[in-house]
């Protein structure tokens, strides 16, 4: 399920589906085929792969996105780095506001 829907343009399942289209329905990193059937091998759970039409700029505001067929597990192993550097980035910010708090109101 796509998170933060409103974000995207409103032609997103057709840009979805180009993007899939391009790739040939397989995934454009491993070149596992959608819907093929796979055995998870940290569950052994047998499941569907369903490819997504990712960001490669983990923009979904631009008008000309840099999109890619992905399937689940190479999706997140791509945003992974990114989803580190933006928990990275809160942590800086809190930081730094605390060091502010301390600084302006000589707390401890």
């Amino acid at each position: 399920m796509m998170k933060h829907r409103w974000l995207y343009p409103t032609n997103w399942d057709e840009l979805a589906w180009e993007c899939k289209e391009r790739a040939g329905w397989c995934c454009e990193f491993c070149g596992i085929a959608h819907g093929t059937e796979v055995v998870s091998e940290r569950t052994g759970v047998v499941y569907t792969v369903h490819l997504a039409a990712a960001h490669l700029d983990h923009d979904p505001w631009n008008p000309q996105p840099r999109l890619a067929a992905l399937c689940p597990s190479c999706h997140g192993r791509y945003d992974y780095s990114w989803q580190e550097r933006q928990r990275w980035l809160a942590l800086e910010q809190l930081r730094h506001q605390l060091w502010v708090d301390a600084y302006v109101y000589g707390e401890e």
